[in-house]
């Protein structure tokens, strides 16, 4: 049996920025996975796949020359991720066989309510890695994040990929997306081997060293939000030609440098100044931009850090989900402040690289 499992993310710094090609984030893999398990299958038995997602039984995965069908709701990303590594597959002249995956989700509750800790990203990560592990493609890191990203981009090509990068690597990540639709063109030219060894415009892909003076404290708004809309109306938006939207970027982008630098130097005195100018410039694109980053849960979330004297910010879309903070150390006090203001304290922690991955069972 192969076992690929992938954790979801958290933004520190770059959201929104990070849809615009070349802009640069810092991301962080948390400590809840998406897990999938593949199996070789025999006989005559086509392949299948398996998720709560997509109904109570494994559905079946018709695959033939450049397509592949499943019949299931929900199940479009899955779809082109085994499409993208196949089409690879059949570039190296190697022959598809059989399989049944299933892929199973530790990011959300008990009860279904998601945490927004990126879901999609660590899917097509966890469907990659095994499949192309299964057809012994013998791939890296670089290129699981590569055939990832095509994937996503044939269905979303506006989508930043910042949580592909993450759950790709795991720990502490600096990001910088490439420019997308260059890379989908790329494909369709010259094919997916190429697709993995051509320079992509704008991308940073850099594992950063796990700062130990540092504790990431996440906060739940209990409201989940939807990325897909509030970033579809960032690109909506006339005032992305203004001076303000302009410094907006180039302030995100000295921040995240400034936050990159205090990750190597492991100082946390400087990584928490760079959350609260983060905050500040966030803010200020919600004003800009009226898009809804700050919900009255998000506001109260930083009010309650800040009146315990640490410096929090939304993490990722905003619009409702989760509230970041960090601290030299675990502080029960910033804890407590949140749950008296609505909010639920995450057990969360980053996952350091060695935790993701692929691996055989017998």
């Amino acid at each position: 049996m192969i076992v690929a499992e992938a954790p979801g993310k958290l933004f520190i710094t770059g959201e929104y920025a990070v849809v615009e090609p070349g802009r640069h984030a810092v991301i962080v893999g948390v400590s809840r996975l998406i897990r999938a398990r593949l199996v070789a299958a025999g006989g005559g038995d086509g392949s299948t796949v398996r998720s709560r997602h997509f109904g109570p039984t494994p559905v079946p995965v018709s695959m033939g020359g450049d397509s592949v069908s499943i019949d299931a709701p929900g199940a479009e990303l899955v779809r082109e991720c085994i499409r993208v590594v196949l089409q690879l597959a059949r570039e190296r002249g190697t022959e598809a066989s059989p399989f049944a995956l299933e892929i199973e989700s530790e990011l959300d509750d008990e009860h279904g309510r998601k945490f927004g800790l990126g879901s999609s990203g660590a899917v097509a990560v966890v469907t990659v890695r095994a499949v192309a592990e299964h057809l012994g493609l013998g791939l890296d890191d670089d290129a699981v994040f590569r055939l990832a990203t095509l994937a996503t981009i044939e269905l979303r090509p506006a989508a930043s990929c910042a949580d592909i990068a993450t759950s790709t690597l795991g720990g502490w990540v600096h990001y910088a997306s490439p420019d997308r639709l260059a890379v989908r063109e790329l494909r369709r030219a010259s094919g997916v081997e190429a697709s993995l060894n051509e320079t992509w415009p704008g991308l940073v892909l850099e594992s950063l060293p796990d700062p130990g003076s540092m504790v990431l404290h996440v906060g739940w708004t209990s409201a989940p939000a939807s990325t897909a809309e509030l970033v579809g109306t960032l690109h909506a938006g006339d005032w992305r030609s203004s001076t303000e939207y302009a410094t907006f970027l180039s302030e995100s982008d000295r921040i995240t440098a400034a936050l990159v630098a205090a990750v190597r130097a492991d100082s946390v005195e400087h990584a928490l100044l760079a959350i609260r100018d983060a905050a500040d410039n966030l803010e200020a694109l919600d004003e800009l931009s009226g898009i809804g980053i700050r919900t009255p849960a998000l506001l109260d979330l930083i009010a309650a850090a800040r009146g315990v004297g640490i410096p929090a910010k939304t993490s990722g879309a905003g619009g409702g989900d989760c509230g970041i903070a960090l601290a030299p150390a675990r502080d029960e006090a910033l804890d407590a402040a949140w749950r008296a203001a609505g909010i639920e304290v995450l057990d969360l922690h980053v996952i350091p690289h060695r935790r993701v991955g692929v691996r055989e069972h017998g």
